[in-house]
């Protein structure tokens, strides 16, 4: 479709402008240090269906916008596990962060386990 600008009086009226562009959303994916495996659970508890394993070259994108310190939003709090950080140090968290997987359905990844990219 083609737009052409209204010449008003000498003015230009151009069709309205979206506000401000909205942050991209934020790509989760597995880090390497666990072996590049990372996985998209149904609940927020080891015991919650497995839905995919992500690997350090698929990704998914998180469904809150990130916010300062918390690259996927705010986390909820749920079962405990243990992986192999970013950092490569042994951790153990009970934080897990709601992505997309198979929207509208939750989906959630072990945050400590986690790796961010824009």
């Amino acid at each position: 479709m083609l737009v052409l600008p209204v010449v008003l009086l000498g003015a230009v009226l151009l069709p309205a402008q979206a506000g401000a562009a909205e942050p991209e959303p934020q790509l989760v994916h597995a880090n390497t240090v666990n072996k590049c495996k990372l996985n998209v659970r149904a609940g927020a508890e080891l015991a919650s269906q497995l839905l995919h394993t992500l690997t350090c070259t698929n990704y998914t994108t998180c469904t809150q916008p990130a916010e300062k310190d918390a690259p996927c939003g705010k986390p909820v709090v749920g079962g405990r596990y243990s992986c192999v950080g970013p950092d490569g140090k042994q951790v153990t968290d009970d934080r897990w962060v709601p992505v997309a997987w198979r929207t509208p359905q939750a989906a959630y990844v072990a945050l400590a386990c986690a790796a961010f990219r824009k």
